[in-house]
């Protein structure tokens, strides 16, 4: 991806004699050719002079290196599911002092850390980070992560067939967007026929930032009941879905949810996943055998920390 081009600035010497010969100007001016001073001339005076202008002209820079650039992100929603249908966005790189944020003990352990990255770096106007689909933030942290340290990335990841671990390396190049197979309504809700049940299902795709509050909400449930799992799973799909055979009463959605066969659970999970836009992160391993599987790479933290 080409690094954008800002606008040629005016060099810190060039700021300086423009704001020298403005001065001198004004002093210039109050000198009458007589010598008398008129009152309806005003004297030079520490009023004339704007600090916050002087300091705008100041910061500005011309050596490419001390500028701060950015790269046009195309969203793999393509904007279809927004209201301000923004398909791309401005995403400037990460600097020295987005590594120190990364490595804040309290924003990693109350879970904002990447949120606060995210805003800091997204530069178009309009978008709310906790509104973005979760595949189009992925997209965004990939080019933040790839910008930054390089495609490579080494894992641990455990053999299917033995369940014992091994050394990986992944190329993040090699991750592409998934295809929309399939368009949404004019109300931006998707339809999905569950086998078991007999009953056609809406459902809309939801926010990372409902995500993570029904995440949160579950875990505080899970800890309030002393439960020994937590039904994020199920919390989820009571989000996505509005509507069981025209049927859109909340109250009734949840039970019928509760009560639903797995399979008919699967089905509607399988289906939200097909139709959600976003980076496909199922990655071909092999082991040392030759023999190749597939598994899905996690995008939080320790992405952004490369050990080698």
């Amino acid at each position: 991806m080409s690094e954008k081009q800002e606008p040629k600035r005016a060099s810190i010497t060039e700021s300086l004699k423009q704001y020298k010969e403005k001065i001198e100007g004004i002093s210039a001016g109050n000198n009458l050719s007589n010598g008398a001073i008129t009152d309806t001339i005003p004297k030079p005076s520490m009023q004339m002079f704007n600090q916050a202008e002087f300091e705008k002209n100041m910061t500005k820079e011309t050596d490419p290196d001390l500028m701060m650039s950015f790269e046009v992100i195309p969203l793999p929603s393509k904007g279809l599911l927004y209201g301000n249908k923004i398909s791309e966005v401005n995403v400037e790189y990460m600097t020295s002092k987005d590594e120190d944020l990364l490595t804040t003990p309290s924003l990693i352990e109350n879970g904002t850390v990447l949120d606060i990255l995210l805003r800091r770096k997204i530069k178009t106007g309009g978008v709310n980070v906790d509104e973005l689909l979760s595949g189009d933030r992925e997209a965004i942290i990939l080019f933040l992560r790839t910008s930054s340290y390089g495609p490579s990335y080494n894992v641990q990841v455990p053999d299917p067939r033995t369940g014992i671990a091994f050394k990986a390396t992944v190329d993040l190049m090699k991750l592409k967007y998934k295809e929309m197979t399939e368009m949404p309504d004019e109300r931006g809700l998707f339809n999905v026929y569950i086998p078991m049940r007999k009953k056609n299902v809406l459902f809309k795709l939801i926010s990372s930032g409902e995500e993570t509050k029904i995440l949160n909400k579950s875990r505080a449930v899970q800890e309030a009941y002393a439960t020994e799992f937590i039904e994020y799973g199920t919390d989820k799909i009571k989000a996505h879905v509005v509507a069981i055979e025209g049927n859109t009463d909340r109250s009734y959605i949840n039970r019928f949810i509760d009560a639903m066969p797995a399979g008919d659970a699967h089905k509607i999970r399988k289906k939200i996943l097909e139709v959600s836009p976003g980076v496909d992160m199922q990655y071909e391993f092999t082991a040392s055998d030759g023999f190749k599987f597939k598994a899905l790479l996690s995008v939080d933290i320790d992405f952004f920390f490369p050990n080698d």
